[in-house]
């Protein structure tokens, strides 16, 4: 048996809120892997997960080091708030930031400025969707950099050994237009050629024991197709192998009222499939939500009352594009 891994307790370096850092060495030499959470800070589960993880690296390190990081955004976790206080943009789609810019375009430079100081060869990054969602593993659209198909098909091995169901992102040109390639992790893939994965697990604004054990145990699954820990990951139950599959919005809401789903998280859907209705108090149907592909639902909105312009549901249909040679499994 290798020697116990050694937990380190620090913080991010820089100006701004404390970052608590609890970095993991093993004993053998290997790559440096971060694994953060809660950069959305009202999307806490992944906090709890590596909380969980530090408890559990220290016996189960094989090699190399993991920097865990619970939260990366400790002021909006506190406020319950999904960006930083005081700041407008969405913090994950700023990177690599701007150590001269405003609040938000700091505190992503901050984040950026360890993370390439200390060569991290992969990200896992844990988020949450909603509480009426399947666990799922997202792949970045790889659309920059040397050799952009060979760093897709690594990020989706790694995605794959989550034993969660594996997304692409949006297409490439929608990718680009919502800024996803100024995630943390698209940035990591598109500008630095770092491997990156985003674990969507688990309910907001709340730490849940079920929940963060199918964190855990996707997260050393991806770690274990890294090298530093062996434990991979089973399938969980809901897993939806085939595909490529790729994230895409259902359609939109035309009317106001109470939105009433009619299907359920992981359930197949063919073109005609009753996705939801929206319905006035008096329950008379305003209008009526059909998916126009086949596919499968990925989670249902948290809301019961919604405006015109709400998407009934995340879907996952068939990646069809043909830039992206990497196969699904």
């Amino acid at each position: 048996m290798s020697p116990r891994a050694r937990l380190k307790r620090g913080r991010l370096p820089g100006a701004g809120p404390e970052i608590p850092v609890l970095d993991v060495r093993a004993a053998r030499p290997g790559p440096t892997v971060a694994v953060v959470a809660n950069l959305h800070g009202d999307e806490c589960n992944g906090v709890g997960v590596v909380h969980r993880l530090a408890d559990t690296l220290p016996d189960t390190l094989r090699a190399g080091r993991v920097l865990l990081v619970p939260s990366l955004n400790p002021d909006g976790l506190r406020e319950h708030s999904r960006l930083v206080p005081g700041g407008g943009a969405d913090p994950n789609r700023v990177f690599p930031g701007d150590p001269a810019g405003g609040l938000v375009a700091r505190h992503a430079a901050r984040v950026w400025r360890e993370l390439r100081r200390l060569d991290v060869a992969l990200l896992v990054d844990l988020h949450t969707d909603t509480g009426g969602a399947i666990p799922y593993a997202i792949v970045d659209r790889a659309v920059r950099g040397p050799a952009p198909e060979r760093l897709a098909a690594r990020c989706e091995a790694l995605a794959r050994a989550s034993g969660l169901t594996v997304l692409r992102e949006y297409p490439p040109d929608r990718y680009l237009r919502f800024g996803l390639d100024r995630s943390l992790p698209g940035a990591l893939v598109n500008e630095a050629g770092v491997p990156a994965v985003t674990l969507e697990v688990g309910p907001r604004r709340r730490v849940d024991p079920a929940w963060v054990e199918v964190g855990v145990v996707a997260t050393l699954g991806v770690l274990s197709a890294a090298g530093v820990v062996d434990r991979p990951a089973p399938a969980h139950p809901t897993r939806r192998g085939g595909g490529p599959w790729r994230r895409e919005n259902g359609p939109r809401t035309s009317r106001s009222g109470v939105l009433e789903p009619r299907v359920l998280p992981g359930e197949v859907v063919a073109p005609g499939t009753v996705l939801a209705e929206v319905r006035s108090l008096d329950g008379r149907v305003e209008e009526t939500l059909r998916a126009s592909r086949d596919g499968f639902v990925v989670a249902l909105p948290e809301r019961a009352h919604v405006p015109v312009g709400l998407s009934a549901a995340t879907l996952a249909v068939r990646d069809d594009y043909a830039g992206w040679t990497a196969a699904g499994d």
